[in-house]
C-alpha cells in the first residue's frame, strides 16, 4: 500500500530465488503507476523485495506505448506529472512531446480559473504566430495530472478543436489515456482517486460541450495491449532463464484490473486479500467471486485463487499444489 510493502510479499519472492538473490522463475512486474522509468523502478522493487530485478522485468503503465510507433514523430501532448515527463515520453520512442509548461509559457491566456491571473495577462487573444509544436496530432493522458483545472481546460481546447486552438471541429483529436485505474490504495485507510477519475471527468464535460462520446484508446491493466506486452515480457524473460512457461499466475489486488485483466487474457487471475482489495476470511482459496467497485460493472468478478498474500500463494505453488 504506497510505500509500504504488503506483508508476506518479501518472503515470497525469496522462495522465487536461489538464495543469493537470484530469481530462478520468470517474473515479470506490471504496474499501472508511471512516475519513473523502468530502471528506477527495477531498484526500488529490487532493494524492496531483496531479489535482483531489472528493468527488462517491468512493465509500467506507459511502456506499451514504445510499440505505438505512427505516434512518435507526430506532436503530441502528454498530460500528466512529473518533472521528467517530457524526458519519459522521448525515452518511450516520442520525438516531439509537448507538456503543459510548454503550453502555460507560450499561450499563458489559456488558464483563467484563478482570475488574478486573468487581470494580470489582460489579453486574452491567441498569438498570431503560434508554437511550432501547434496543432497537436494526439494526447496521450500518461498518469495521473496535478493542477486537474488547468489540465482540464487545455484538453478540452485540444478536443474541441482537433488540436489547433482555433475554430471548433467535429474531429476529435486521438487520445490515450494511460491507466483506468479509478482508485488506488495509498498509506491513507480509503481509496484515491487515480487516473481513469480524470479521464471519465474529462469524458463526462466533452459529451456535455459537444454532444458526443470522447473516444479513447485504454492502455495500462487491464488491457489488451498491455497483458500482450507482458506475455511477450514473460516469454523473453522464461528463454533468458531456460524454463518454459507451462502456466501464467497474474497476481495482483485489484479486481477491476488485476483479476479482470488476467481472466481476459487467458492467466490464472490470483486476488490478493491484503491490498487494495481487503478481506481477513481468506487464507487461500480457489474460485472466489466478489463484485466490482465500479457501479457500471454488474456481473461479478471470479479469481482462479484468493490468497491472504502474495506469500501465501507462493508457497501454494512452489509446493506444487496448483
Amino acid at each position: 500500500r504506497g510505500s509500504r510493502t504488503i506483508p508476506g510479499t518479501v518472503d515470497g519472492f525469496q522462495k522465487l530465488s536461489d538464495g543469493r538473490g537470484n530469481l530462478v522463475k520468470p517474473v515479470v512486474f506490471l504496474t499501472n503507476g508511471s512516475y519513473r522509468s523502468e530502471a528506477a523502478k527495477a531498484e526500488e522493487l529490487s532493494e524492496k523485495l531483496k531479489v535482483k530485478i531489472s528493468g527488462n522485468q517491468i512493465v509500467l503503465v506507459n511502456t506499451p506505448l514504445r510499440t505505438f510507433k505512427s505516434w512518435h514523430d507526430k506532436n503530441v501532448f502528454f498530460a500528466g506529472q512529473g518533472s521528467s515527463l517530457a524526458a519519459v515520453a522521448q525515452d518511450l520512442g516520442f520525438e516531439k512531446p509537448v507538456v503543459l509548461s510548454d503550453v502555460v509559457r507560450d499561450v499563458p491566456m489559456f488558464d483563467v480559473i484563478d482570475h488574478n491571473k486573468r487581470l494580470a495577462l489582460k489579453s486574452g487573444v491567441l498569438p498570431d504566430v503560434l508554437p511550432p509544436y501547434l496543432p497537436i496530432e494526439g494526447i496521450v493522458i500518461a498518469n495521473t495530472p496535478v493542477n486537474w483545472d488547468a489540465h482540464v481546460q487545455f484538453l478540452l481546447d485540444l478536443l474541441l478543436t482537433n488540436g489547433t486552438l482555433r475554430k471548433s471541429s467535429k474531429v476529435q483529436l486521438p487520445l490515450i489515456v494511460c491507466n483506468p485505474d479509478l482508485v488506488w490504495a495509498s498509506e491513507y485507510h480509503l481509496p484515491r482517486v487515480a487516473c481513469g477519475a480524470f479521464a471519465h471527468m474529462l469524458a463526462a464535460l466533452f459529451k456535455e460541450m459537444s454532444g458526443r462520446e470522447l473516444q479513447i484508446t485504454w492502455c495500462g491493466k487491464p488491457t489488451e495491449v498491455t497483458y500482450n506486452y507482458a506475455l511477450d515480457t514473460l516469454r523473453t524473460e522464461a528463454a533468458r532463464l531456460g524454463v518454459g512457461l507451462d502456466r501464467v499466475y497474474g497476481i495482483g489486488d485489484n479486481v477491476d484490473v488485476d483479476v479482470v485483466g488476467a481472466n481476459s487474457s487467458n492467466i490464472t487471475s490470483v486476488l490478493v486479500c491484503s491490498g487494495l482489495y481487503q478481506n481477513e476470511g481468506i487464507d487461500l482459496q480457489e474460485r472466489v467471486t466478489v463484485r466490482s467497485k465500479r457501479d457500471s460493472v454488474t456481473a461479478p468478478i471470479t479469481a482462479a485463487y484468493a490468497a491472504r498474500n502474495i506469500g501465501r500463494f507462493i508457497d501454494y505453488i512452489m509446493r506444487g499444489e496448483a
